[in-house]
């Protein structure tokens, strides 16, 4: 998204310098690429050798702008990297605190139904204790001689 204003390969705005001079010039007056001759005669040797700069030059801001734009385009593709990542991110943290939750919310579960068990083991005895020993639990008093009862 930051690099979003760097200039795309034939994106006219965004040249500046030599390519723009170049790209406004019409071609009339442009030099003219080897072998060919100019109106007024044979080639110059000067001249030749500024069409070969000239060619370098936009043979190297060709190869410029195409590095620039595999630079954006991995830009683009880290961000977006970025972004998956912090999404997964905070889905970690997010299963984190569910899953501390769920374990706590177990244990109370856990606790509920070892209480219950051990209440209805108590309801249970006192109810073996009732029907063996009567409710007021005279039956199972021990005699006062201490001896069995005849």
């Amino acid at each position: 998204k930051k690099f979003a204003k760097l200039a795309r390969p034939g994106d006219r705005r965004a040249r500046g310098g030599l390519a723009a001079f170049v790209s406004a010039t019409p071609p009339s007056a442009r030099t003219k690429s080897p072998g060919e001759s100019s109106p007024g005669g044979p080639l110059d040797p000067a001249m030749d050798s500024i069409t070969r700069v000239h060619e370098d030059l936009r043979e190297a801001t060709d190869m410029m702008r195409e590095n620039l734009a595999q630079v954006v385009d991995r830009g683009e593709h880290l961000e977006l990297l970025v972004d998956k990542s912090d999404g997964i991110s905070n889905q970690a943290r997010q299963f984190q605190k569910q899953s501390t939750g769920l374990r706590k919310a177990m244990w109370w579960k856990n606790v509920r139904s070892m209480l219950t068990l051990a209440g209805s083991l108590v309801v249970l005895l006192m109810l073996v204790l009732v029907w063996r020993c009567g409710f007021s639990l005279s039956h199972c008093k021990s005699s006062p001689t201490g001896g069995a009862a005849a």
